[in-house]
Order: structure tokens, then C-alpha cells, then sequence
């Protein structure tokens, strides 16, 4: 895609890859959307569903079915820390409510909710926004009624990371030992 974000492109296609591998056939734009939210939260993820601080009930929801995603899929030691008010079920569960009530609010007030994307868009970029917000709205449902399934793809995309991660760390091992002989030769 044209103007791509270089770091939502590279998850997407390890999401991707992840999803053939484990035969999971996820559809490609649920595997957009979830790279979108990485690439968004890479910097910044808000690691409570209480700091989440949207002004728009969509939004809102959005955020906090985005937040319990990610902390499940990605996090699940942070959550399953000692002395946590919270479990990876309570995570699980406000992310499919999330998702749900952002797909319900989105499909109750679409108008509004498209008057207010268009007020905050430049003039060429409105030609699909309506395309995008029904696009949006079949996500939302899909990730409240599979979220389970997301967040296991993003424990194995998680796991697929630490093995690479790994062998990059044995490949420096051993060059260093190479160093370190080659060194003790002369």
C-alpha cells in the first residue's frame, strides 16, 4: 500500500505468516487491523483500561477493546503478575464487551459518527470514510465474537519473535567466541 507505515506493514506480514503457519485463517483485514493497532500503541501502550482517556464513547471502547487485546497477546506476564486485582479472563472479557459496544455504538449512531470523522478530515481524504467506518463496524464484531483467537495469534506472533529474538542472540554468542579464539591465536 502506497504511503504504508514501514512498522504496520512489518507486523501485518509476520501476523500473516504467523496465521498461515498455525492454520488459523484469519482474514486479511482483521490481520490489517490488528497490525494497525501494534503500529499505534507501539510507542504508548496505556497499560491500564483506566488510563484510557477518550472523550467519545466509540472511541472509548475502541481503545479499551485495542488495550485488552494487546495486554493479552502480548503481555500476558504483566497481567499475571502476583497481587492483580485482574486476570487474563477479566482482560479477555472487557476486550470482547469493547469491541462489542464499539461495534453497537458505531452501528447505532453511524451518522453521527461519520459527521464527526468527516469534520476532521481535509477535504480529499472523505471519498471512503463511510466505506471505512462499515468496514470498521464488521471488525469490531468480529473481534468481540473471536477474541480468544486474536489474542492466541498474538501469543504465537509473540513466540515467533522471542525464537527469532534467540537465534540472533546464539549468533552473537558464537561470533563472539569466534572473535575471542580468533584473537587467542595470535
Amino acid at each position: 500500500m502506497k504511503g504504508e507505515d514501514f512498522l504496520e506493514k512489518s507486523f501485518r506480514e509476520v501476523l500473516k505468516k504467523v496465521s498461515a503457519e498455525k492454520n488459523m485463517n484469519i482474514p486479511q483485514e482483521i490481520l490489517n487491523y490488528i497490525a494497525g493497532v501494534m503500529s499505534l500503541y507501539y510507542r504508548g501502550l496505556p497499560l491500564y483500561l483506566i488510563d484510557i482517556v477518550e472523550r467519545s464513547p466509540f472511541k472509548k471502547y475502541k481503545a479499551k477493546g485495542d488495550v485488552s487485546l494487546l495486554l493479552v497477546g502480548l503481555f500476558t506476564e504483566w497481567i499475571e503478575r502476583t497481587n492483580r486485582p485482574l486476570t487474563e479472563r477479566d482482560y479477555i472479557n472487557a476486550g470482547r464487551l469493547n469491541y462489542y459496544n464499539a461495534y453497537m455504538y458505531l452501528n447505532i449512531n453511524f451518522g453521527s459518527i461519520l459527521e464527526e470523522e468527516l469534520a476532521t478530515l481535509q477535504e480529499f481524504q472523505t471519498g471512503n470514510i463511510s466505506h471505512v467506518l462499515m468496514g470498521h463496524m464488521e471488525i469490531f464484531k468480529n473481534i468481540s465474537e473471536n477474541f480468544e483467537k486474536y489474542a492466541f495469534l498474538l501469543k504465537e506472533y509473540r513466540a515467533e519473535n522471542q525464537k527469532t529474538a534467540h537465534m540472533f542472540d546464539l549468533f552473537t554468542e558464537i561470533r563472539q567466541k569466534q572473535l575471542k579464539e580468533f584473537l587467542e591465536e595470535f
